[in-house]
C-alpha cells in the first residue's frame, strides 16, 4: 500500500505544473538594467522612485547592490531605454 501511495506521488509530480515563481518588483528592474546589457551587481535593486507624465510615459530610478544608479525610461508604447546616472 505505501508503495502504491509513493507511486502516485511521483506520478502526480510528473503531471503537475511546477510551482510559479513570484518576482518582485525590485527584481524586476535590476533585470530589466541587465538585460540592457548593464551591471547591476545582483539580483534586485532598492531605492525605487517611479513617475508618470500626462501622455503615459515612465521614469524609473533605482540603485543596484553595486551602487550604480540607473535610470529607466518606459514610453507610452512599452519602448524602454535605460541609461546609467552618473
Amino acid at each position: 500500500m505505501k508503495t502504491l501511495i509513493l507511486a502516485t506521488i511521483v506520478a502526480l509530480g510528473f503531471v503537475l505544473p511546477p510551482p510559479a515563481f513570484a518576482v518582485t518588483r525590485a527584481e524586476d528592474i535590476a533585470t530589466t538594467i541587465m538585460l540592457r546589457g548593464y551591471i547591476c551587481g545582483g539580483k534586485a535593486v532598492s531605492n525605487i522612485t517611479e513617475t508618470q507624465d500626462s501622455t503615459g510615459n515612465k521614469t524609473v530610478t533605482a540603485t543596484c547592490p553595486n551602487g550604480q544608479r540607473y535610470r529607466i525610461d518606459v514610453s507610452r508604447d512599452g519602448r524602454v531605454v535605460v541609461r546609467p546616472i552618473q
